[in-house]
């Protein structure tokens, strides 16, 4: 499967993206011993232009468009000299002290979301950016790698050798399934009698390759893909740079850990005669957890804790300018959107209730250095375990900020959020569909189904049977009978000149007529 690049501006995009990639992952690759990483990113770096402009001429076939796209390459992009960069650090400025903002001051860019994009997983930081095509470079590196994608689509076809002892991929009319529907992730332990099979997901440059079966099957496999991108891509690849590693020692992976964990499930079966009988079985359960090591080398690059085997939090003073509910609501955010991160991790709870406990102890420093309380023990006391009551009051004050904010003469405070582990939303363990499209090939593959002619006649015919209007022709038919019943204005004036002259004439004529018959009498 594979899965486009993300750019840095675009937070759902990496949520959505990465989440499909871990869940293809919990559901595609249970049970498989061995895997492969690798990082294609080198090939995006030094992509040449002929290379790219090839591989988009396989299916884009307007020459405006793909002379545009070449010129976007082949055009140089002027950058700002190195020296006047120099120029610029050298120069200090003066040191201002901070002042908090007022509620009616504009506030500075979210504090969160560049503290979101501090946990954006190593994969997901090499954008390609060629010359001006801009945020058009991560769609033409996925044009360029899908012949990658579909090499590997043949040799996942290439490996496949079911068992006949193994009914965990196997159905009675030889298809292939993904898992046992009473176990969805149970997969029965390895051995020479089981089905060998591999599979494969890109994120972005960054390839996982799945092998269930013998060693000897992944190294041919390593063998034959360094070969590949030899020849198409022109890389150099070596073992190290594709290591093969075994699942008992934990793959990392958008930082998550896949590893197995045992399992010995009651498995019920019906023999001949009617009777049910119970078994102990042995398998393995493919576990997705977050990286707990991960999580704090990123706290630790936001300088909000330090320390590696008992983490301490650090006072956020980036935050130092704003007031406490916009410090607070900042947080929750952030603490809102890690919860959507981690949402398919086994380890969910642990690893929010760890962030959650990091934010807090590094607030109340924060409000313990800026409101004087100077400990957080005090910042507890006074603003309680949320940090939902104002700290610029004093202690016995407390009480009446209660009275005040029942009458609506102060405005609430909203307290962090999980501060407790019970709060901390459960796993989310949703299978995912089998048949699954994003939205955009949906909307491409209806576009394409729509612009085709025996499409549009099916359509029309189903139509004039069923005594319908498609909009299309409403529209016409309004147009159509607008012009025909209209009069252009130049046309309409003329027409009503000439009918008053008309007129005048008539009556003109009338009147001397009537004159020459009263002399006549």
């Amino acid at each position: 499967m594979r899965l486009g690049f993300r750019t840095s501006h675009l937070l759902f995009d990496l949520l959505e993206t990465a989440h499909t990639a871990l869940r293809v992952i919990r559901r595609s690759f249970a049970g498989y011993l061995w895997y492969i990483k690798g990082d294609l990113s080198t090939v995006l770096d030094g992509m040449k232009v002929g290379m790219v402009i090839s591989a988009l001429m396989r299916d884009v076939r307007d020459k405006k468009v793909v002379d545009l796209i070449k010129a976007a390459l082949t055009t140089p992009v002027i950058t700002t000299r190195t020296e006047d960069v120099e120029k610029k650090k050298k120069t200090k400025r003066k040191y201002q002290k901070k002042r908090v903002l007022a509620d009616d001051e504009p506030k500075p860019d979210p504090y969160w979301l560049e503290s979101f994009f501090g946990f954006a997983p190593e994969e997901a930081d090499k954008v390609p950016s060629w010359g001006h095509c801009g945020i058009l470079s991560p769609l033409l590196a996925n044009v360029c790698l899908d012949e990658l994608d579909r090499w590997m689509e043949g040799k996942i076809q290439e490996f496949y050798r079911p068992s006949r002892n193994d009914v965990i991929w196997n159905s009675p009319e030889g298809e292939i399934e993904q898992g046992n529907t009473s176990w969805p992730e149970f997969v029965p332990t390895s051995g020479p009698d089981k089905t060998r099979k591999i599979d494969y997901i890109r994120f972005g440059g960054h390839i996982l390759i799945g092998v269930r079966g013998p060693r000897a099957d992944a190294a041919t496999l390593r063998k034959q893909l360094i070969e590949f991108c030899d020849q198409k891509y022109m890389l150099k690849l070596d073992n190290e740079s594709l290591p093969i590693e075994h699942i008992t020692k934990g793959i990392m992976f958008l930082d998550h850990v896949l590893c197995r964990r045992v399992v010995y499930p009651t498995l019920q079966y019906t023999a001949t005669g009617g009777k049910i009988i119970s078994e102990k079985g042995v398998g393995t359960l493919l576990s997705v957890t977050a990286s707990l090591k991960q999580c704090i080398k990123q706290f630790r690059k936001l300088n909000l804790l330090k320390g590696d085997r008992d983490p301490d939090p650090q006072p956020c003073f980036r935050m130092f300018h704003a007031t406490q509910a916009h410090t607070n609501a900042q947080m929750n955010k952030l603490l809102s959107t890690m919860v959507e991160w981690f949402r398919y991790a086994d380890n969910r709870k642990k690893i929010v209730n760890f962030c959650s406990y990091i934010i807090r102890g590094s607030l109340a420093k924060l409000y313990a250095a800026k409101y004087k309380p100077r400990s957080r023990a005090k910042v507890y006391k006074i603003g309680s375990r949320t940090l939902s009551r104002p700290l610029k009051e004093k202690k016995g004050q407390s009480p009446e900020y209660h009275n005040l904010l029942r009458m609506g003469l102060v405005e609430s405070i909203d307290g962090l959020m999980y501060t407790r582990m019970s709060l901390v939303p459960e796993t989310d363990y949703t299978p995912f569909p089998m048949a699954w499209r994003p939205d955009h090939e949906k909307a491409l593959l209806e576009y394409i189904k729509l612009s085709d002619r025996k499409t549009l006649e099916e359509q029309q015919n189903y139509l004039k049977e069923q005594g319908l209007v498609s909009p299309q022709d409403y529209v016409s038919m309004l147009v159509w009978n607008y012009k025909r019943n209209a009069v252009p204005v130049d046309q309409r004036s003329l027409l009503l000149g000439t009918g008053k002259e008309k007129d005048n004439e008539r009556n003109e004529s009338g009147d001397d007529e009537e004159g020459v018959h009263a002399a006549e009498i």
